[in-house]
């Protein structure tokens, strides 16, 4: 591997070693890599192109995308079950809600063994009970919509990131043509 001027081989084996762990993961952008190594983001490409891993951020996005994929789908299943079961929540309380109200009351009982019992009074629905239990299915319904707006929001969320992501690749190959073009016109 051609040597540049000023860099030592510790400093080109961690650069190196940096790049093939972390190169197209959240981490692993040029400018990180150099921080992490108190260089230039020009000795992170020129390691990069030495060691043969220019590749490495495309293979690493790709690693990045799939695992951020399986993450996301797991996420919008639970989302889904999740609003489901509001749904059937609030369709369970929307039956209940002009039934009748069991009510139960521990009664003690007098003599020389005293002890307690519990005894269950059945009265119809009232106005409170009504109002409880239409707050509690709003409280689920509003739940469920929000969770089915999160998940519409996710899902063109992705389809932007997607186009960005597009327009960022074909700008950085855009950018490496030229650079390739300028080295080879250079004498």
């Amino acid at each position: 591997m051609p040597r540049g001027h000023g860099m030592s081989d510790e400093l080109r084996a961690a650069v190196a070693a940096d790049i093939e762990a972390t190169a197209g993961t959240p981490d692993g952008s040029y400018r990180k890599i150099a921080g992490r190594h108190s260089c230039s983001v020009a000795t992170v490409q020129k390691v990069a192109e030495q060691a043969g891993l220019k590749d490495a951020w495309q293979a690493g996005r790709a690693q990045t995308a799939a695992a951020t994929e399986v993450t996301r789908t797991s996420a919008a299943a639970k989302r889904a079950q999740l609003q489901l079961d509001l749904l059937d929540d609030a369709q369970a309380l929307r039956k209940k809600l002009f039934g009748d109200v069991v009510h139960l009351n521990v009664v003690k009982e007098g003599g020389q063994f005293a002890g307690e019992s519990v005894e269950e009074t059945v009265l119809p629905a009232g106005p409170r009970d009504w109002r409880d239990t239409m707050s509690a299915i709003g409280v689920a319904t509003s739940k469920a919509v929000e969770l089915a707006r999160l998940e519409a929001e996710q899902a063109g969320t992705g389809q932007v990131s997607g186009l960005l992501e597009a327009l960022e690749i074909g700008l950085r190959d855009a950018r490496h043509r030229r650079e390739q073009q300028a080295a080879g016109e250079q004498p």
